[in-house]
Parts: C-alpha cells; sequence; structure tokens
C-alpha cells in the first residue's frame, strides 16, 4: 500500500497534539490562576484523537480487493493493534494497579480498558477494525450523497450537548441516534474527504468556521453558560469536528499532489502508534517527578518542557523498540535498517 504524506503528516500532528494534552502536571499554577490555559490547551488539542480515527479510515476503508479474506483481514490488522494493547495492559496493571487485583485486571482485559485509561483509544479502534468488513462493502457501492447523508446524521448527534437545554434528548441505547452516533462517524469521515477531496472554496469556509469555535469555552466561562466542557467541547462535539475537519482538509488539499518520499517523516509516522502507547509512562512516572521540571514556577513554560521531552523521549524508547525482532509485537511495527551494499 503507497504511503500518504498528508496521512503521515496528520498521524504525527494528532500524535503530538495527544503528548501535549497530556503534559500539564494537575494542580499547578497556584491552584486555577492558569484555568484559561488549560481549558485552551484542552481544547485545541482535542481534535487529535479524532484525527487519528480519521486517518484509520482513510487507510482502512479505501477501495481494494474484492477477493479479500475478511478472516484473514482481520488477523493481520486487529493483531497489530490488540497484542501491543495486552502488552501494555500487562505493562501499566503491573506498574499502577495494587497486587491484590492483579488477577481480576488481567482477566478483565479482553472486556475493558486495564492498567491505564489512555488505553481506551486502542479499544475503540479495535472495535472500528471488527465494523471495517461490514462498511466496506457498502462504500463500494454508496454514492457521495449516500454517505454525505450518513455523516448529516451522524453530525446531528454532535449537537446533541446545546440543544438537550430545550428539549429531551434521548442519548441510551433506545435514542433513535444511537446506532448512528460515536467514534465511527469519524472514522467514515476520514474515508469521505479522502475519497472525494474538498475544493478550496469549502476549505475557507472550514477556516472561518474553526476561527468562530475557537473561543466557545472561552465564552462558555465568561458568559455563564454552564455547558460541561466534556460534553459540549470534547471528541464527539460539533465544534471539535469542525476543527478536526479543518486539519484534515486543509493537510490532504495542500499535499495532494505531493510524490516525493520523506523518510523522517514516514519513520515518525510509523512510531507515533508507540508513541501513543508509551508516552504516559515516561511524562507521569518520570518527568513529572524529576525536582527540576516541578521546581518551575511557570506553569505553561513548565507544560511546553514535559511536552518537548516527552516527545523526544517517547520517539527515542519506540525506535530502539521497533529495532527489537519483536518490535512489532510490542508497539506495532518493526523497523527493518536497510543494508548497505
Amino acid at each position: 500500500m503507497p504511503r500518504s504524506l498528508p496521512l503521515d503528516i496528520l498521524r504525527l500532528l494528532a500524535c503530538f497534539m495527544v503528548v501535549l494534552m497530556h503534559s500539564p502536571i494537575p494542580g499547578g499554577g497556584d491552584g486555577g490562576e492558569y484555568g484559561y490555559f488549560l481549558t485552551a490547551l484542552s481544547y485545541f488539542t482535542t481534535p487529535c484523537v479524532p484525527l487519528f480515527f480519521m486517518v484509520s479510515g482513510a487507510l482502512l476503508l479505501r477501495n481494494g480487493s474484492d477477493d479479500v479474506d475478511n478472516v484473514h483481514w482481520l488477523k493481520c490488522r486487529i493483531g497489530k493493534v490488540v497484542i501491543p494493547t495486552i502488552v501494555f495492559s500487562l505493562f501499566y496493571i503491573f506498574v499502577n494497579v495494587n497486587n491484590e487485583h492483579w488477577f481480576t485486571a488481567i482477566l478483565s482485559i479482553p472486556f475493558s480498558t486495564q492498567g491505564h485509561g489512555v488505553l481506551w483509544f486502542m479499544y475503540t479502534l479495535v472495535g472500528l477494525y471488527l465494523i471495517t468488513p461490514i462498511i466496506k462493502p457498502w462504500l463500494k457501492r454508496a454514492t457521495k450523497s449516500e454517505v454525505r447523508l450518513y455523516l448529516i446524521i451522524w453530525g446531528i448527534s454532535l449537537l446533541y450537548p446545546y440543544i438537550e437545554g430545550f428539549v429531551a434528548v434521548n442519548r441510551g441505547d433506545t435514542g433513535v441516534l444511537y446506532y448512528l452516533s460515536g467514534y465511527v462517524g469519524y472514522f467514515l469521515l476520514g474515508h469521505y474527504l479522502t475519497r472525494w477531496q474538498v475544493k478550496r472554496p469549502t476549505i475557507v469556509v472550514l477556516l472561518v468556521l474553526t476561527a468562530l469555535v475557537l473561543p466557545l469555552p472561552l465564552f462558555n466561562k465568561v458568559c455563564g453558560w454552564n455547558l460541561n466542557f466534556y460534553s459540549a467541547f470534547w471528541y464527539l462535539s460539533a465544534p471539535v469536528c469542525v476543527m478536526t475537519m479543518t486539519y484534515f482538509s486543509l493537510f490532504t488539499y495542500l499535499f495532494r499532489n505531493s510524490n516525493r518520499s520523506y523518510p523522517i517523516i514516514t519513520l515518525l509516522s510509523n512510531l507515533a502508534f508507540g508513541v501513543y502507547l508509551v508516552h504516559i509512562f515516561i511524562m507521569r512516572n518520570i518527568l513529572w517527578e524529576v525536582d527540576i521540571i516541578k521546581g518551575i514556577e511557570n506553569y505553561p513554560v513548565q507544560t511546553i518542557l514535559i511536552f518537548a521531552v516527552t516527545s523526544l523521549l517517547s520517539f527515542i524508547v519506540c525506535y530502539f523498540l521497533s529495532l527489537l525482532p519483536f518490535g512489532h509485537y510490542i508497539i506495532g511495527y518493526k523497523h527493518r535498517v536497510s543494508k548497505s551494499a
């Protein structure tokens, strides 16, 4: 499968956003002095997870051979996610879980996130992999209008945090849009925007909309709207969807005709999956405990430093892990060093 420069860049962008989002030390900034900084940081980096799902959708839902064995496909694809998830679940259980709870935590791995909450993404990704063989046959026959109709219906579910203040909304499993909501929308959106790339005028509109939604959390605080941040401005919300579409459309448009290979970008993109898995340990178990870092009084500077060092160390660790014979089973990628003649 040929490399896609814009998708590699977007995966890297999402990876750095995740690390930056997790970098602030809790309780920093004198108990809330930097509240607006934290709100802005969280909000601006929230497109990270949707971007990961969109990149996966763009890659996994693209048209391929009709003769592909779905069982073989699932074994190959899910193995790249499931095995590293199990490895890091066991690692984080060993690091974070009390001895008396190890057995229960290990038995629970197939059913729920264990060891560390950051692994929730892996479980959702596996779920999207499982549904891919069901979605792809429909996409082969579906027109642009049909796919867009589904995305519009999905988009309505992203407005729930705003309209439920005026009307009764059922978000449960008996809700009318329950089976058309969730992260599968981003998965399909990544395919849609790759298959039918938006034109320049649409990108301009998206940029304007992004400029309009960026200050919404600030208005929520200042104007006393009392909207729950983790509902109205988080992954499954309309403003974050707008920002994510803008990033995705802009980069795929800017690099749409690029045929040049950038080995360093390709390598870092391949390591991004592993960085997602290891960065929390490096950040919270090591860097957050360093006295020099804890002693930095300027909270934004401290956060940026943690982000930079965590990113650097995480990529270095993942690179060396990728050189191991079994590196693929740890971080989902094995780097093969070319031998010069």
